[in-house]
């Protein structure tokens, strides 16, 4: 009875959300996907298990705006076991991460898009990774430390000539700043 007793407790507090290797030393983080069905979406993962995510920039100009922001904007709570982070929205629609590193995270399937109108072999091949581009992915643009002073600041991935790469330490002061023009660093400003 108690070995059982013991797993189930270790079972709870494994599976508790937010509980997670991505959000180890941080108070927050802020992933940035470049082009989810023609928009930049930011994502933000928080330590209360809570996430958002929302558009910033809309690059469609034929498309519905108003069905867009219904489609992928969303709030609800996370959790993470091993290398997938399950996002629970709301709306009671459930989106899965893969977690390729820390600072990179994969949908398994595209956002915006409900797996149910999909065929079988379409998912399979969403599943495998397959059908997936570079733009649905979310890259770290923003960490903090645990007391929610700003670790790093990436303003990249924006498909912007120039770029940023601000390093900041626990008490505040500037770490480091890198500079990337077309996408190789550079020591001056252009």
């Amino acid at each position: 009875m108690k070995f059982r007793l013991s797993i189930l407790l270790l079972s709870f507090v494994y599976f508790v959300p937010g509980r997670s290797q991505i959000l180890d030393n941080s108070m927050f983080r802020i992933y940035r996907a470049p082009f989810i069905l023609g928009c930049v979406t930011h994502l933000r993962f928080d330590k209360d298990a809570t996430y958002q995510i929302a558009i910033t920039e809309i690059h469609c100009s034929l498309c519905d705006h108003e069905e867009l922001r219904n489609s992928i904007n969303s709030t609800g709570t996370w959790k993470q076991k091993n290398d997938t982070i399950f996002l629970k929205s709301n709306k009671d629609e459930t989106i899965v991460l893969k977690v390729l590193t820390d600072s990179l995270l994969r949908p398994i399937f595209p956002m915006g898009i409900k797996p149910d109108l999909l065929s079988d072999s379409i998912k399979t091949k969403l599943a495998n990774g397959r059908l997936i581009n570079n733009g649905d992915e979310f890259h770290l643009i923003y960490d903090t430390y645990p007391n929610g002073v700003a670790r790093t600041i990436i303003d990249k991935y924006r498909h912007r000539r120039n770029e940023y790469e601000i390093g900041i330490d626990a008490n505040g002061t500037l770490r480091n700043l890198h500079y990337y023009w077309d996408e190789k660093r550079r020591k001056r400003l252009r």
